[in-house]
């Protein structure tokens, strides 16, 4: 080998050395980046699958009393849990029907009472824990009106 020639092999083999070592460094970091990205597509897959969305309808009958038009209404989730035993809290929207003015006093309970008169109401609960991960039903409530007919009519002669 002459002068030259050992110095650029040298340099050549240095080069290549860092050439490999850099490839192998971008290749970990990519696996590292791919591995975060996966674990944080897995979290997002696990929080949307907890969101599921159900509907519940309710027919109420009215009460046989001509005297009165509002029937009391209870809708209670107190049978709610959270599989990891977190904290929930509960939120209470009425989407359709007369509005019911005491739905503001519940909204961050797992119980709902109001007075409705004859006719279809509905409402959405989202229950949240304290992760952020959330659930939501759709409830209908269809408070039937008073049971009346006409009277018979039967004439004699």
């Amino acid at each position: 080998m002459s002068k030259i020639e050992t110095p650029l092999t040298v340099i050549l083999i240095f080069t290549c050395l860092t050439l490999f070592a850099q490839s192998i460094v971008n290749g970990h970091n990519e696996r590292i980046a791919k591995v975060e990205s996966d674990k944080a597509l897995k979290l997002d897959e696990k929080k949307s699958a907890g969101i599921k969305a159900r509907s519940l309808d309710i027919t109420i009958e009215h009460d046989n009393d001509p005297k009165t038009y509002m029937r009391s209404v209870v809708l209670s989730a107190t049978s709610s849990y959270d599989n990891e035993r977190d904290s929930m809290e509960f939120y209470w929207k009425q989407f359709s029907g007369n509005n019911v003015a005491e739905i503001n006093d519940s909204r961050e309970k797992s119980v709902l009472n109001f007075e409705a008169e004859s006719g279809n109401y509905g409402f959405e609960l989202t229950v949240t824990d304290n992760y952020g991960a959330s659930c939501v039903d759709t409830h209908w409530v269809n408070v039937a009106p008073e049971p009346n007919s006409c009277p018979v009519i039967i004439i004699k002669n």
